[in-house]
Parts: structure tokens; C-alpha cells; sequence
């Protein structure tokens, strides 16, 4: 199945500012013709009750820490639906199907680190064997609350690299095609002031695991 035409991003709520809502008019200019879905904390609630059940949602509703949410919901949307995911603070630089060929099933990337695969931005088509993976040991973390102050690891691209890192050693023939660093520049990774206009002092997730434990106490 190729990747699906649609565009996926989240934020807390639907109230997005100015900045945030040009880079996304002009992406959307670029690309007519894909569909855009936005979700809010309310919209993924319904989606995760929906699609994975209330054993999950019970999961995910442990993480206590915004961008742990935002990873696990990345993971989820694709898995279910394809598409692509960009973070709200980042954007698309050009036409998706420019560099998107009709018979992708995965585009992956590394981070500027290149030990890690990016997963700032996804684009999978419905199922696929590294969002499976990359679900199955998020939630085995969570059940296991394995790190309690670091999102990196529990929800973020560690576990997804570790995921994908699985997925390949136990069949290397997994389908999917690696381009260069981040996208080749076919997306920008955290558009200028974007962070400054998205999160209050201190929210952002980085320093918030310092204080504030991943998930929520049982």
C-alpha cells in the first residue's frame, strides 16, 4: 500500500499562534493535494479509545509529559491511518510528492546525530513493521515505567531507533527507503522561534523530565 496523502500534526489544544499557523497555510499551499488532520489532546483521546482500545489508552494516559504524548501518538496515527507526521514546530519545505515516490511504503532519515533516526517528521503507509515495534516496546516501558526521567528513552528516538534497529536485524528485507539527513531538507526540523511562541518558560520537555517524572503515579 503506498503512503497515504495525508497530513498529521498535534499540539495541547487547537489554539495555535500566528507563526505557527502561517508555516502551516504555507505548506499546505505547497500541497494541495494532501489532506490535513489536526489533533488536540480531546481529538487523540477519542482516536487512541477508538482504534487501540481502552487497555492502551489507560497506557498512554499515564504519560504525564506533553512530548511523551506526542511520540506515542505519532507512532499510533501511522500505524492506523499513514500519512505524514510533522511536529508542530517544524514544517515542509517542498511538494511531498517530489520526493515521495508512489511506491513508498517507508521513508525514514536520521537526526543529525547518526546513531538515531529522526522521528521528529514520519511518513509510513498504515501498519508497517517499525511503528508496530516502535509500539510495542513504548508500552512495554511504560508497564515497566523503565525511565522514569528521560523521554528520549521511553517514548522519543531511542526506543524508535531501537525499533527499527530490531526490525532489521530480524529481517533485513523490511521495506523501506533511507534518505539523508533529516529528509535531505525536503522538511525542516524546528522552524526559527517556533519553540519561542509554542511553550511557556520552563514547559518544554527537555527541562520539564528534569522535575517532573514521565508518567503519572499509579
Amino acid at each position: 500500500m503506498s503512503i497515504p496523502k495525508i497530513i498529521h500534526q498535534t499540539f495541547k489544544s487547537s489554539k495555535l499562534p500566528f507563526l505557527t499557523r502561517w508555516h502551516i497555510s504555507g505548506f499546505r499551499k505547497k500541497n494541495p493535494e494532501y489532506a490535513y488532520e489536526f489533533y488536540d489532546d480531546a481529538r487523540i483521546a477519542v482516536f487512541l479509545q477508538e482504534e487501540f482500545g481502552a487497555e492502551v489508552f489507560e497506557l498512554y494516559s499515564r504519560l504525564n509529559i506533553g512530548a511523551a504524548k506526542a511520540d506515542f501518538f505519532r507512532y499510533a496515527v501511522l500505524y492506523k491511518k499513514g500519512g505524514i507526521y510533522v511536529d508542530i514546530d517544524s514544517g515542509i519545505n517542498s511538494r511531498l510528492d517530489d520526493f515521495i515516490r508512489a511506491d513508498d511504503v517507508a521513508v525514514i532519515t536520521r537526526e543529525g546525530d547518526p546513531t538515531l533516526y529522526a522521528q521528529w517528521a514520519l511518513i509510513y503507509s498504515p501498519g508497517h513493521p517499525f511503528l508496530e515495534k516502535t509500539i510495542e516496546m513504548v508500552l512495554s516501558n511504560i508497564r515497566q515505567d523503565k525511565y522514569p526521567h528521560d523521554v528520549h528513552r521511553m517514548t522519543g528516538p531511542t526506543v524508535y531507533t531501537l525499533a527499527i534497529d530490531d526490525c532489521l536485524k530480524n529481517n533485513p528485507q523490511t521495506p523501506h527507503r533511507l534518505l539523508g539527513t533529516d529528509y535531505n531538507g525536503h522538511l525542516k526540523v524546528k522552524y526559527k522561534l517556533g519553540k519561542f511562541f509554542l511553550y511557556e518558560k520552563g514547559d518544554h520537555w527537555k527541562k520539564k523530565q528534569l522535575t517532573t517524572p514521565v508518567l503519572k503515579p499509579q
